[in-house]
C-alpha cells in the first residue's frame, strides 16, 4: 500500500489514497468543512461530536450530534469524518469485504482502549484489516506530566511510550502505544503503516493545538467505500 499522495482541490491541499474499493485521506491547514462538502457533493458526511471516548459507531448507528470517536462503514454511501489537530487519526479497512473506518485517538482514547474496542468489534476478521496512522503529534514533541505516566502504569507497553526529559516531565508517544496495542491484539506488523508526519513540526501544512493554541483549525480525516459516487478531487 502506498501513502496518500498530495493533490489539490479548489487550490487547497489534501492527501488521498485511492483504490477500487477504498478512498481515504486527510486535509491540510487551509481546508474548511465547507470545502469538504464541496469535495464530496453527492455523499453524506458523518461528523461526530468527539469526546475522547472509546465509543465506535457504525454508519447505521450514527445520528447528527452523536458522541463517539470512531466510525465503521460496512457499505458504500457515506463518508466517515474525524477531525484532529494533534490527536491521531487511525484508518482501518478490509478491501476484500469492503469495510473500513477511522478512529480519533488521543491519550484519553488510548488509555480507555478505543483500539481494543475496535479489535473486539471486528472479532476474528481483525487479521484481514489494514491500518494506517495519519498525521499527529510525534513523541518527541508531546510533553506531558508525571500524572499521565501514572495513569498508563497498568498498560503493558507503558515503559515503551514514556521517555523522561526532566523531573516530572515526559515525552509521550501515542503512535507507538497504538502500534504495540494493535500488535498485541494480533495485527501483523506489515498491516500497520505510519505516514510519519508530525503535526507540531509542520506549520503551514497541518494545524497543531500544542503549537498554535485554539485556532479552531482542524485536519479532516475521511474514509469512504466508493460505489455510487466519487470525490471531486
Amino acid at each position: 500500500m502506498t501513502d496518500p499522495v498530495a493533490r489539490t482541490f479548489a487550490g487547497k491541499r489534501l492527501f488521498v489514497h485511492e483504490e477500487q474499493y477504498l478512498q481515504f485521506g486527510y486535509t491540510s491547514i487551509d481546508f474548511s468543512s465547507r470545502d469538504l462538502k464541496r469535495l464530496f457533493p453527492s455523499r453524506p458526511l458523518l461528523f461526530l461530536k468527539q469526546v475522547h471516548s472509546w465509543r465506535i459507531l457504525s454508519a447505521e448507528e450514527w445520528r447528527p450530534g452523536s458522541e463517539a470517536d470512531g466510525l465503521l462503514l460496512e457499505r458504500p454511501g457515506a463518508v466517515a469524518v474525524i477531525q484532529t489537530a494533534d490527536c491521531l487519526p487511525l484508518f482501518f479497512w478490509d478491501s476484500r469485504r469492503r469495510r473500513g473506518g477511522v478512529l480519533h485517538v488521543g491519550w484519553r482514547g488510548l488509555l480507555q482502549g478505543i483500539e481494543e474496542r475496535l479489535a473486539a468489534r471486528l472479532g476474528k476478521e481483525l487479521g484481514e484489516f489494514s491500518f494506517f496512522l495519519g498525521p499527529a503529534i510525534e513523541g518527541g514533541c508531546y510533553e506531558v506530566g508525571e500524572e499521565l505516566a501514572d495513569l498508563f502504569a497498568g498498560k503493558p507497553y507503558a515503559d515503551r511510550i514514556f521517555s523522561p526529559i526532566r523531573p516530572g516531565k515526559y515525552h509521550l508517544d501515542i503512535k507507538s502505544g497504538l502500534k504495540l496495542s494493535l500488535a498485541s491484539a494480533g495485527v501483523a506488523a506489515e498491516r500497520i503503516r505510519d505516514c510519519g508526519l508530525c503535526t507540531h513540526c509542520s506549520p503551514g501544512l497541518f494545524p497543531s493545538f500544542r503549537r498554535d493554541g485554539g485556532t479552531g483549525r482542524r485536519i479532516f480525516n475521511f474514509l469512504l467505500l466508493p460505489g455510487d459516487g466519487r470525490a471531486g478531487a
